[in-house]
């Protein structure tokens, strides 16, 4: 007999922890009601397993969480499948995580990587996650109550949401060392001609820190005005200029996660990236002077290069715009991937300006197959409310309904209404339900503040679905969300993916009877 390898036996091992931990979470999720827009998930309350807050956290238990909800809903009669499931709790938290997890990708050109290959483009790890149907991603939302209380419902429609779902396809894209960039570069480019601003209070608590409104300016401000001088001099040819140096691949982008003490995965837009003040990030700056660029108010609209990477857009319809590269006089604590301006206060900035057109980015990333128009449009949304048992009634179920309407808003506003979340349930509405009420409009102009977070890595075993670890001691006041790919760290092995996949396909095969109670519209 050949000897058995410790390689062999540790998958077996992980295999027979991931089978134990999803055999005693057979019937942990009951579906509690179906709504007019999604359905409410709780535990069993005989054996309950997960409590009031869902396992995202713990790496290992949100995969499980993910097979076992797949299958619960999966089961219920008349269920609609959709490509995104997207999760929310009723706790309200101070601390707003949010995240997507890509599961399925079958474009190619917006720089989408496998998580357990970074070499693919095109992946899908449906079948490790024995999902009963198969996903494009996992969105985490957080609580209801970020998408309902008027004191925070701006921070979760314009942001938390709507920055979740634009990560289906991005920000991810490459750039070239030497972009050619285009003679308008940047002209018109900051924003859509309907540019919408609006106010956002992110605050759960009355004494929550606010951003500061006022100018900002360089702690040395001698430094700044030789910092002029310096830049007033080579304009006038009085000084040699250093011939610009080659940008890095991933310049255009910002945050990531950070493993090890480096910034790896980045995922949103540089902060010196003209976007316009898209919700996937970077500014919306103007250049006041040459070499001198100060941030405007910015759009929360999807910038062209996000609608493209979206397949909403053509490549034609890209109106080029530009990067402050080698930025100088940065207020103190500000760099690539810092958060936008959300705040409403004013940063000015010098620099490099690097014009970057749609053919920049498709020389370094290939086009986007499939292109515009032969992609979908809308996103099909199954919408999961996490709740206690106790905790269910008409009031909760019409506020669930409520906050998706307001999730959906965000969204569709910031495509521009190129593109919807569809939510798929079976409910009808009964004959005197009336007009389904409308999320409310957009807030009038001003300025977004923030707490700040800081989050929670979960167990050290496990990957952290986290990218955005903000110092515990003196969290940043941000604006936006922690998003995550769920990428290994470096030298980590695919073991446990494959591991708990191998579980849950065995696992699967028992054929378990996931118990539906209390199947009942909200509307009945």
């Amino acid at each position: 007999m050949k000897p058995v390898s410790r390689r062999l036996l540790a998958t077996a091992a992980l295999s027979a922890t991931a089978l134990s931990l999803v055999s005693s979470a057979a019937e942990a999720i009951v579906v509690a009601r179906v709504t007019r827009h999604g359905y409410i998930l709780t535990d069993d309350p005989a054996e309950p397993i997960y409590g009031e807050n869902l396992p995202v956290t713990n790496t290992r238990e949100m995969y499980t969480f993910i097979y076992e909800a797949t299958n619960a809903l999966n089961d219920l009669e008349g269920f609609h499948q959709g490509r995104y499931l997207a999760t929310m709790q009723l706790p309200s938290t101070q601390q707003p995580l949010a995240f997507y997890l890509p599961i399925r990708n079958d474009v190619r050109g917006i720089g989408q990587r496998s998580s357990t290959d970074t070499r693919a483009e095109v992946f899908d790890i449906n079948r490790s996650l024995s999902t009963a149907f198969p996903l494009d991603g996992f969105l985490y939302l957080n609580s209801l109550r970020f998408y309902t209380d008027p004191r925070s419902i701006n921070f979760g429609r314009y942001l938390i949401c709507t920055q979740e779902f634009g990560h289906r396809y991005g920000p991810r894209l490459e750039i070239t060392p030497y972009p050619l960039g285009a003679p308008d570069a940047g002209a018109d480019a900051s924003a859509p001609d309907d540019a919408m601003t609006m106010s956002v209070d992110a605050s759960l608590a009355d004494d929550a820190p606010a951003l500061a409104d006022a100018p900002v300016v360089a702690d040395d401000a001698p430094a700044l005005a030789d910092a002029s001088a310096l830049a007033d001099a080579r304009s006038d040819g009085a000084v040699d200029a250093p011939p610009p140096g080659p940008l890095s691949r991933d310049t255009l982008l910002g945050r990531g996660n950070e493993i090890n003490g480096m910034t790896v995965n980045r995922a949103h837009w540089s902060y010196f990236f003209n976007t316009g003040g898209s919700p996937m990030e970077g500014n919306f700056w103007t250049e006041i002077a040459p070499g001198e660029f100060r941030t405007e108010r910015p759009s929360f609209r999807f910038s062209d290069f996000d609608l493209y990477n979206m397949g909403l857009v053509p490549a034609s319809a890209v109106r080029p715009t530009f990067l402050i590269a080698e930025p100088t006089m940065l207020p103190r604590g500000v760099d690539r991937d810092s958060s936008p301006e959300y705040s409403g206060r004013t940063v000015t900035v010098r620099g490099r300006r690097v014009g970057v057109s749609i053919d920049d980015v498709i020389a370094a990333n290939g086009r986007r197959v499939p292109a515009y128009p032969d992609t979908p449009r809308d996103l099909d949304v199954v919408w999961v409310l996490w709740v206690q048992p106790d905790q269910v009634d008409d009031d909760l179920a019409a506020e669930f309904d409520q906050a998706i309407e307001s999730c959906a808003l965000g969204y569709d506003t910031a495509s521009g209404n190129l593109s919807r979340l569809v939510a798929t349930t079976p409910y009808v509405p009964p004959p005197d339900a009336g007009v389904t009420p409308d999320a409310g409009p957009a807030p009038d102009a001003g300025a977004i503040t923030d707490t700040g977070f800081v989050t929670d890595a979960g167990d050290p075993p496990d990957v952290p679905v986290v990218d955005d670890a903000a110092d515990p001691v003196a969290p940043r006041a941000a604006g936006g969300c922690a998003c995550s790919t769920a990428a290994p760290a470096p030298g980590a092995s695919c073991a446990p993916l494959l591991g708990l996949g191998l579980a849950l396909g065995l696992a699967r095969r028992r054929r378990r009877a996931v118990r539906a109670r209390e199947v009942v519209a909200s509307g009945a």
